[in-house]
């Protein structure tokens, strides 16, 4: 053979052009150069082939992947429009719930006021619990002024922590 063997991949055009040296018992040169050429000739159209399908499959892939962020944005687009109807629905609910609770508090508000107008005496003396209940809450105020005192105290004395010494 003329051309250099080099153990790497063979070009289409390396085997067209490949020639072999003339031997008394050989081929025949003729069909050789035939059969290389045809060889080189489907080798160049399984390259083209391979290129092809490349450019296909990336104009394939280019295409699902826009398919994916279409459905991708759909998806987002509907969890948007479902978190809004929640959110609207949550907000109707709590209006009826304070329209409902302002209702209550207005007929319970309304129904004392009558109850007080109607069933409540007119009376110019104290009654004996009401005056226990006035005393009761004076000397729990007394208390607890005593208690606010001391806490306080024992939080300046917190604010005058000595230094600490060193261990030994």
């Amino acid at each position: 053979m003329s051309t250099p063997s080099h153990g790497g991949r063979i070009s289409p055009s390396e085997v067209g052009s490949a020639t072999f040296y003339v031997v008394d018992r050989g081929y025949d040169t003729g069909a050789v150069e035939h059969f290389l050429q045809a060889v080189a000739a489907q080798m160049e159209a399984d390259l083209a082939q391979i290129e092809a399908q490349k450019i296909t499959a990336k104009d394939e892939t280019v295409k699902i992947i826009s398919q994916a962020q279409i459905l991708a944005e759909k998806f987002v687009a509907e969890a948007e429009e479902y978190s809004k109807d929640l959110v609207a629905s949550a907000r109707t609910q709590y209006s009826e719930i304070l329209r409902r609770a302002e209702e209550s508090a207005a007929n319970r508000s309304e129904s004392r006021a009558l109850a007080t107008t109607v069933a409540a005496p007119a009376y110019t003396t104290p009654i004996h619990e009401i005056e226990y209940v006035r005393t009761y809450t004076k000397v729990a105020q007394v208390q607890l002024r005593a208690v606010i005192d001391a806490l306080a105290e024992q939080v300046d004395r917190l604010g005058d922590v000595p230094a600490s010494r060193p261990i030994r």
